[in-house]
């Protein structure tokens, strides 16, 4: 006669918590990274309604994925463009909340004279980092747990003789999180700078921009590595997909749609500061500033002004 087996549910409480561990666990590191709970609820002020959305949006994605994950178990996996493109998602409304408040700070400006215009600009922009940096740290943590959750799925299904090319998805999505991980070190990086250069006098000016200069080459030349590996592995998983298993158009059309919304993410991640150099021409800011704002190296406002960054007589615009 024969035995069921039991059924074991350690794997699916295991899968299921996932994504709730690694959002705490980067939580916590973000807390520590900011400098504790005074800094972090600076942030928050600056983020404003945003950083409500960001903390409902961060929420729901990781009960969606904590369910979506543990529906694996059952032989029933969720296609990977949706695993991925959930946990992107607070990366998107960080941007947008960037975006608006960019809007926000330069449709001020005409109003303002030159050198009140430019501080006003600077410490603006710097704060609109923030929704950036809360979206992309968030994201980072989904992406870390679908790429351990895919590849924990994918060791089962190779038991199972099913299909393993997934552990390239899951490969994607960890260096996916990696980007987001990187850009909202930049994003943090940014914030720092710019909200401190227009309060800083003249003299405290190139101490500071070195200093950002130096940090920033760094995280560039690392998200310039990360890019490029994401390239090789979305290409990898398109072309294993089609070439082992054409038949199975889902598939591998739903990999050219997450290798397509991967870079419409990073293309977007760039346009606020571009939407800055575009606004503020219409400002009738230097010229030699939009072209700082247009190449993404913002630091340079202070070295190529720095007489005429003034502190504004009000606080700033914030989002």
């Amino acid at each position: 006669m024969l035995v069921p087996a039991k059924l074991n549910p350690l794997p699916g409480l295991a899968l299921a918590a996932l994504p709730p561990v690694s959002v705490l666990g980067f939580g916590l590191a973000f807390l520590s990274f900011v400098g504790g709970r005074t800094e972090l609820w600076r942030m928050v002020d600056v983020a404003g309604a945003y950083s409500v959305l960001m903390v409902l949006a961060g929420v729901v994605m990781t009960l969606l994925l904590s369910a979506m994950l543990c529906m694996g178990l059952t032989g029933r996996h969720a296609p990977l463009v949706v695993l991925v493109g959930l946990g992107m998602l607070p990366w998107l409304l960080g941007i947008a909340g960037t975006e608006d408040a960019v809007e926000k700070v330069l449709a001020a400006l005409p109003d303002m004279g030159a050198g009140q215009g430019l501080a006003v600009l600077v410490t603006g922009t710097g704060e609109a980092m923030v929704t950036r940096l809360l979206g992309a740290w968030t994201s980072a943590a989904l992406l870390v747990a679908v790429a351990v959750g895919i590849a924990l799925l994918c060791k089962q299904a190779a038991f199972l003789g099913e299909d393993t090319g997934r552990l390239l998805g899951a490969g994607l999505s960890l260096v996916l999180g990696g980007i987001a991980l990187l850009v909202a070190l930049e994003a943090y990086q940014l914030f720092e700078l710019l909200t401190s250069v227009a309060t800083q006098s003249s003299e405290a000016h190139a101490g500071l921009i070195a200093a950002g200069i130096r940090r920033l080459s760094q995280l560039q030349t690392l998200r310039s590595a990360t890019q490029g590996a994401l390239g090789v592995l979305a290409l990898a998983l398109v072309c294993w997909q089609f070439f082992i298993r054409p038949e199975a158009v889902g598939q591998w059309a739903g990999s050219l749609m997450l290798a397509a919304l991967a870079a419409a993410v990073l293309m977007m991640d760039a346009r606020p500061l571009r939407l800055a150099a575009t606004m503020a021409q219409e400002a009738g800011l230097p010229r030699s500033l939009l072209s700082t704002l247009a190449q993404n190296d913002i630091l340079a406002l202070g070295k190529a002004f720095p007489g005429r960054l003034q502190a504004p007589a009000t606080h700033s615009p914030t989002p």
